[in-house]
């Protein structure tokens, strides 16, 4: 998607008449825009330029919001980050005794929908990513960590918890790239279901080491699917 964060834009030229928009429209619509152009071409394929055309709004506007290219093509990313958590968080409230497999269909459904978007996420989540690339990932991973641990309903997250449900978060994130990108994958009920037996295969592995992680678990919630029974519901 890009190479290097540096600005080498030309004059602009042949903009469209700008339409007048409230500020937070004006810039939602320049991120709309930005991942519109970041999506198709390489980042330093784009110009400031390129994008204040496509927005139909001045450079200078541009920067106004933004301060410069790199800071739009960061609204941008997080923007694809935001997005991908709004879609497991609204999917796994919707089904609090399956929270964990609504989350994952989601989570495909989500990124089948938006590959581009997702492989740039996760391509500034790698060790030529700038600072701020990685804060927007790492950003997006404990938020999704939270909202797995939230759904458990635990009284308590032990450290190698949610060192485990790290790990298979960024496991999640390495099939599903390779998953985009295969012409032969699997369907997304199949990837889902796989995925799944392995979120339980990782936690119980973690609880035969824990004994009081295996505690902890015996009282989750929303995992009998994924091969970790729950409790029996209280008796009325």
């Amino acid at each position: 998607m890009k190479s290097a964060k540096g600005d080498s834009d030309g004059p602009a030229s042949g903009r469209r008449s700008r339409q007048r928009l409230a500020p937070e429209d004006r810039r939602r619509a320049l991120i709309e825009t930005a991942l519109d152009l970041f999506a198709s071409r390489p980042y330093d394929a784009v110009s400031a330029d390129d994008l204040a055309r496509a927005a139909g709004v001045s450079r200078p506007l541009l920067y106004h919001y933004f301060g410069n290219k790199y800071g739009l093509f960061l609204a941008a990313l997080q923007q694809c980050a935001d997005r991908l958590e709004r879609a497991v968080r609204t999917a796994a409230r919707a089904a609090p005794q399956d929270w964990l497999g609504a989350g994952i269909a989601a989570y495909l459904h989500h990124i089948h929908g938006d590959a581009l978007g997702y492989t740039a996420l996760l391509g500034h989540g790698s060790g030529t990513a700038t600072r701020e690339e990685e804060a927007i990932l790492d950003g997006v991973r404990e938020r999704i960590l939270e909202l797995i641990v939230g759904g458990m309903a635990l009284p308590e997250a032990p450290a190698l918890l949610r060192s485990v449900l790290r790990g298979w978060i960024g496991l999640v994130e390495m099939v599903c790239r390779d998953w985009l990108r295969s012409a032969d994958r699997p369907a997304p009920d199949e990837l889902a279901e796989l995925l799944r037996e392995l979120f339980g295969a990782v936690v119980l592995t973690a609880a035969r080491h824990d004994p009081r992680l295996a505690d902890v678990l015996s009282r989750a919630r929303g995992l009998a699917g994924a091969g970790v029974q729950a409790p029996a519901p209280a008796a009325l």
